[in-house]
């Protein structure tokens, strides 16, 4: 390779960079100077070393420092339907325990180095050596300053429980869009830290990096695909998403992500769902939406109002989900809580918790809103909380999904091999189909019952009752 580009100059890099799209690097470069290494990241090192001619360090600044801009290789996925998606979260930068409690958002290494990148899709194929992989997108982002805000929210609600020595309760479900999620080998030992008064932590917690979301990088991809991200547009990333927007860039200055959509719920708080309808104009339905549908209105307002939140820029960029529960006159859910159905095909390709889809769903930012019967029959609007499932139950989802796993694998897809609700855990498993007839495809051959995952009742009222 030549390296003909201004390291300096971002749009420079972009258009060199379009040289690998459509290519693997081995055929962007001569296959057999490659020196394939193993590991995770491995793609991004080779394409850092042999594409763009840089050596591979762990300097705390953008790869392309005088650009200001950080170089990120990511994999996509092909689905069924032959659509592209994530495959995974964006990791920016290891998390520092002790280095990072004093430093503000705008001088983290995060900050620096992921606040504009050059983002290179690639097609993640299993088995395939990472050199004979497809380059499909090349695209610059820069994060919108409204998303930097909330980005700083996380930041420091990430650093604000790490200087309580609470790093080990850390979840990627505690946040907006920027996560704290799990690196490291299988076996690494926890690490210990330093407190802000000099003592040492009393329990240490798991190698941690800061990362853009899953649900964040569907928006840049969406970005990349709308765009044209083939190369053959000089794509601007000043953009500040595709939907509906519920909050304004001010109101975040003065106040959290969080507490902001909470605060629109307060006024509200109990009020019966006829006295909601009339003052919020919503449509009437006797449909299980029809407790959403007040959310929705509640949620939404000035030019949004009675627009789906779940499609706002924001929502869409968080992945937050929103769950309203009914709640009887003895305070107990009238419904168990369902999730989307098992896919037998992808259950049985996860071998790592830590990397499947339940352990994405139960890390998610849950938003809450309890409705509840009163003595004269009425239901009112109780509360709005969000919740993060506690790492102590994500162990007890991980025994969960794990049984899950082995009753696919071993073609015992049937209730009797699944956690029940009488079991008393905090989980379970039951058919979710419109009917009897409505199945779908055994990886063993011929068909199965559709199955879900589920909260329990005792489950969903406890974390009512603990909700702040």
């Amino acid at each position: 390779m030549d390296f003909n580009y201004d390291r300096a100059d971002k749009w420079s890099i972009l258009e060199y960079s379009k040289q690998l799209l459509g290519k693997t690097l081995e055929q962007a470069i001569a296959p057999d100077i490659i020196e394939v290494r193993k590991g995770k990241g491995r793609l991004g090192q080779l394409v850092e070393e042999y594409f763009f001619g840089y050596d591979v360090n762990s300097n705390p600044d953008a790869d392309f420092s005088d650009a200001g801009l950080e170089l990120k290789v990511t994999p996509l996925k092909e689905l069924k339907n032959k659509v592209l998606a994530i495959k995974e979260r964006l990791v920016c930068t290891m998390i520092d325990y002790d280095a990072d409690q004093d430093k503000p958002f705008e001088q983290s290494h995060v900050y620096l180095k992921c606040a504009y990148m050059l983002i290179l899709f690639y097609l993640h194929e299993a088995d395939v050596p990472v050199q004979q992989l497809l380059f499909i997108y090349s695209i610059l982002w820069q994060i919108p300053d409204k998303d930097l805000l909330i980005m700083k929210q996380d930041y420091e609600k990430i650093i604000g429980k790490i200087r309580a020595g609470k790093a080990h309760e850390l979840s990627e479900g505690d946040t907006t869009y920027l996560g704290a999620c799990r690196k490291g080998q299988k076996g690494d030992s926890d690490v210990y830290y330093n407190l802000p008064d000099g003592t040492r932590a009393e329990i240490p917690a798991p190698k941690r990096a800061f990362s853009l979301k899953t649900q964040y990088m569907r928006t840049i991809l969406a970005f990349a695909e709308k765009t044209g991200g083939q190369g053959t547009y000089n794509t601007s990333a000043l953009v500040h998403g595709y939907g509906p927007h519920l909050i304004e860039e001010e109101e975040l200055r003065e106040k959290s992500f969080e507490d902001i959509l909470l605060d629109r719920f307060k006024p509200y708080y109990g009020k019966t769902y006829d006295v909601l309808v009339k003052e919020l104009h919503a449509p009437t339905t006797g449909a299980k939406s029809k407790y959403f549908l007040i959310a929705n209105e509640i949620l939404t307002e000035g030019e949004t109002r009675g627009e789906d939140v779940t499609k706002s820029d924001e929502f869409i960029k968080s992945g937050i989900i929103i769950k309203t529960i009914r709640l009887n006159k003895n305070g107990r859910p009238a419904e168990a809580m369902s999730f989307e159905n098992i896919n037998y095909f992808d259950i049985l390709k996860e071998d790592d918790w830590y990397e499947s889809r339940l352990y994405d769903i139960f890390t998610g930012r849950f938003l809450f809103i309890v409705f509840q019967e009163g003595g004269d029959d009425k239901v009112r609007l109780q509360k709005a909380f969000f919740w993060t499932m506690p790492v102590k139950d994500l162990d007890e989802a991980a025994a969960y999904w794990l049984n899950i796993r082995n009753a696919v694998k071993d073609n015992h897809i049937a209730p009797e091999y699944f956690y029940r609700e009488s079991d008393h855990r905090k989980f379970h498993v039951r058919p979710k189909a419109k009917n009897a007839a409505d199945v779908t495809v055994n990886p063993h051959g011929g068909t199965a019952k559709k199955y879900c995952y589920w909260f329990n009742h005792d489950y969903i009222k406890a974390i009512v009752e603990n909700a702040e």
